[in-house]
């Protein structure tokens, strides 16, 4: 048998391996002679989605397309290989075909779907506010951080799926967190401690359980400086925290009782774990030493200013502190 022989029959022999594999396992465009893709194949909620037609087995650019989305024919012409539709809101299905009339195998008819997903991350730091406080405390420069991942994922039936139910990868400044990812993990927790940083991206990944379903988001959270504010504490209505205390204050009374609130510093409502002190025109007080309040008082009829001044420090993270003053005018 010569080489050539043997060459054909082994083409044919590899020829025949081909098409048998590319049977058994679907490979695109072998058994169907057109396939649509979408860009991104996840499509998120209220952007757009890419549509494109691909064919092993007909040239496309000699095809006539008329592509249809909500009954009506978005686009058409010959060699329309792609289009571009809003991938509408979250939860909401949305379907797009597509008839493609070839050259030489006929007209062809194809059609994809999808359920945007999303994903929601919210925060909540350690540190400390004010009772009856409308905001949140920021991130400081050691203080501890949760993020809670909520999901909206839909079945085909468009029912919301449990959050509790889905897989959740924690992302960390681009490296996984092994520990705190996994099924049912919709939170992550972990601190801020870095000079050079100018914040943590926390990304996390959520997928259903065959993974047809994948949503993914990022948030920065950035650490700032902790902020003393200074309000009046009136005997008849106790802090007067819709007010906050200027530069100055004008005693008019026999006394006065100063509240500090350290915003945004990782302690409770007790202080526990903070170095308070206080200063009257730079010398220390220390009868009020790790309180908050300071009581003064007028001294005789004569007028005068004196420079309050409070500093405060975490004892164990340093880089959590500040310092604040107010004038007390007479």
């Amino acid at each position: 048998m010569s080489r050539l022989i043997k060459s054909s029959i082994l083409l044919f022999v590899f020829s025949l391996s081909f098409f048998s594999l590319a049977h058994a396992q679907g490979i695109p465009g072998v058994n169907e002679p057109v396939t649509l893709q979408t860009s991104p194949r996840f499509p998120k909620p209220d952007t757009t989605v890419t549509i494109t037609a691909q064919s092993f087995s007909t040239d496309l650019n000699r095809a006539g397309f008329s592509w249809i989305s909500g009954g009506k024919v978005i686009k058409q012409g010959t060699g329309v290989t792609s289009v571009v539709v809003p991938s509408g809101k979250v939860g909401i299905l949305t379907s797009v075909s597509v008839t493609v009339t070839t050259v030489d195998i006929g007209t062809i008819s194809q059609e994809v779907s999808w359920r945007p997903a999303d994903v929601t991350l919210v925060w909540k730091s350690d540190g400390y506010t004010p009772p009856f406080y409308r905001g949140k405390a920021l991130e400081s420069y050691g203080a501890s951080f949760r993020v809670t991942a909520i999901p909206e994922f839909f079945t085909e039936a468009g029912k919301r799926i449990d959050p509790k139910t889905l897989v959740y990868t924690w992302k960390k400044n681009g490296t996984i967190d092994p520990n705190q990812s996994g099924y049912g993990k919709d939170s992550f927790t972990s601190s801020q401690a870095s000079y050079i940083r100018g914040g943590d991206d926390i990304n996390v990944e959520v997928s259903n359980n065959d993974g047809s379903i994948i949503a993914t988001k990022t948030t920065t959270i950035s650490p700032g400086i902790p902020e003393i504010i200074f309000y009046e504490e009136s005997p008849l209505y106790g802090i007067q925290y819709e007010e906050a205390l200027n530069d100055t204050f004008n005693l008019t009374a026999e006394e006065v009782t100063l509240c500090a609130e350290p915003f945004n510093v990782s302690t409770n409502n007790i202080f526990a774990g903070l170095n308070l002190d206080w200063s009257i025109n730079g010398d220390s007080v220390p009868s009020f030493k790790d309180k908050n309040k300071i009581t003064l008082r007028k001294a005789g009829a004569v007028g005068g200013q004196s420079a309050i001044g409070l500093s405060i420090q975490h004892q164990t993270k340093i880089l959590q502190g500040g310092i604040a003053s107010i004038n007390i005018i007479q």
